[in-house]
């Protein structure tokens, strides 16, 4: 049983942490410069050399969507292990690609769990980690990648299309889209500092491109990519005004909040209680957090 699947010419290589499964995506475009989007955590590298090594392709082009641990973290050990490789970032990410330990000190005191999970980036050479410009391109082949800044789940977020099939690799910037038990799940991931007004202009940008799939990092490939930006968008502003309400009301309580939006959002109910603490304290109760926090700092008004 192979760790990666195949979606045309691109492979989808589960890179999540440890024994779990379908959380966290890298993917490998297979073209004239074979390229990687989305590194994935540094600990988990192995999966992701081990798929090149069957496969037997060398990376040449490195994309990180941004420069969070479970996206970025194994860059500096592509760039080190493929030497005539290059790696592209968000002009304000490329300083932590060349020297991660002030993004390894924030996540540690973010959250313990996560940073231990992901691990340790290496530094990078800054000859070899080249900033992008939003709407720019670049032909790998028959393909070619289209760069768009995508800011609110962090500043220094973009998300790439792919032509000609109009894949949009969103990073963390329109939610994530989870294969449970129970069906397909759709996520939000908006943890602290979110920027509400930011991400929701990011979806509205995104679609205007009307992608015809959508590639979550978290996780793979799906249909109906302008569907999903829209279910995005309307998640989101659920989310804020159900938040909002609370706190205009005195409501502070996270169990309490989290317990209204189950109420509301059948896919965050199903989420929670497919009980993977991992997945849970990780990502849905960071962003419940990280709502809560931009409501309170004035960055959203219902």
């Amino acid at each position: 049983m192979h760790a990666y699947e195949k979606f045309g010419d691109v492979y989808i290589v589960d890179v999540s942490p440890g024994n779990l499964k379908g959380i966290i995506s890298s993917f490998i475009v297979v073209d004239n410069k074979v390229t990687v989007i989305e590194p994935g955590p540094a600990k988990e590298y192995s999966k992701l050399s081990k798929a090149l090594s069957d496969l037997n392709l060398r990376p040449e082009i490195i994309v990180a969507t941004h420069v969070h641990l479970d996206h970025a973290g194994s860059t500096g050990h592509l760039l080190r292990d493929y030497p005539n490789s290059i790696a592209y970032i968000h002009p304000k990410g490329v300083k932590h690609v060349v020297d991660p330990s002030q993004l390894w000190e924030a996540a540690n005191k973010f959250s313990k769990l996560l940073a231990d999970n992901y691990g340790k980036p290496i530094s990078a050479d800054e000859k070899r980690v080249l900033h992008v410009e939003d709407y720019s391109e670049i032909k790998i082949g028959y393909h070619t990648l289209k760069f768009v800044y995508t800011p609110g789940h962090a500043s220094h977020h973009m998300s790439i299309l792919l032509y000609p099939e109009n894949i949009i690799f969103t990073g963390d910037s329109a939610g994530g889209i989870f294969n449970f038990k129970n069906g397909k799940v759709y996520a939000i991931t908006s943890p602290t500092p979110f920027k509400p007004i930011q991400y929701l202009e990011s979806l509205e940008k995104m679609k205007t491109f009307n992608p015809k799939y959508i590639a979550p990092t978290h996780y793979g490939i799906h249909d109906n990519g302008t569907e999903y930006l829209k279910i995005g968008i309307e998640r989101t502003k659920i989310w804020l005004d159900i938040i909002s309400d609370d706190l205009q009301s005195g409501i502070d309580d996270v169990e309490k909040i989290t317990e209204h939006l189950m109420n509301v959002d059948e896919d965050f109910r199903k989420a929670v209680n497919e009980n993977i603490q991992f997945f849970t304290k990780g990502y849905l109760l960071e962003s419940v957090m990280g709502m809560i926090n931009a409501i309170k700092n004035g960055d959203y008004k219902k």
